[in-house]
């Protein structure tokens, strides 16, 4: 990242000075989705989840793949170590990678957890005379 410092100049005149900071970890963020090997056991993969510093969530779902992880990682470089080390964990698949571009504001309001229709009580119905 770079900022631009405001220096006041001998004469009142504005120079500009260039300070780079170090990229925070997370500067390249990602999403990874895996899939596991029929006898690799979800506590096994988990564990190995949880001694990755990169992977900031990761979610067990249904469908074509087992689980969708956010990865942060300081560099494409990092990013490809992250990687590797989860192919590293025997029976593993790293399906698909994507870098994420930026978060979409607005969204972070409570989450209300989707109905059982079935259990719900339906509205009265009332007839009319």
């Amino acid at each position: 990242m770079v900022l631009l410092a405001g220096l006041a100049g001998a004469r009142g005149a504005a120079r500009f000075g260039a300070v780079i900071e170090k990229p925070a970890r997370g500067s390249v963020q990602a999403t990874a989705r895996v899939r596991l090997a029929p006898g690799l056991s979800h506590e096994v993969f988990e564990a190995h989840l949880r001694a990755i510093p990169a992977v900031r969530s990761a979610v067990y779902v249904i469908g074509d793949v087992d689980y969708e992880l956010r990865l942060a990682c300081r560099d494409l470089a990092d990013l490809g170590v992250v990687l590797a080390s989860l192919r590293g964990c025997q029976g593993t698949e790293v399906v698909s990678t994507a870098l994420l571009l930026r978060d979409v504001e607005g969204l972070n309001r409570r989450v209300r957890s989707v109905p059982d229709w079935g259990t719900r009580p339906r509205p009265r119905q009332t007839r009319s005379a």
